[in-house]
């Protein structure tokens, strides 16, 4: 891992640790889909994955369908 993507997923670990931040997968109009952690904005699908496999990380399992979350928080 570069340090400039050590540096982008630790700035957004640093976002994804404050009081009510959620990873959010949105869905594109062009068949695709983009992350961004709210509050904070968007995150590169790369950096987003990381977060998803982070230890400490949860999903919400608030998807349409089991298995397919939309929002991840860090497990409080």
């Amino acid at each position: 891992m570069t340090k400039a993507r050590t540096s982008r997923f630790q700035k957004a670990m640093d976002l994804m640790r404050r009081p009510g931040a959620r990873l959010i997968k949105t869905h594109t109009s062009n068949g695709g889909c983009s992350h961004y952690i709210a509050p904070g904005g968007y995150i590169e699908p790369e950096v987003a994955e990381q977060i998803k496999k982070h230890p400490l990380v949860s999903a919400g399992e608030d998807g349409m369908w089991p298995g397919l979350s939309q929002t991840w928080r860090i497990a409080q």
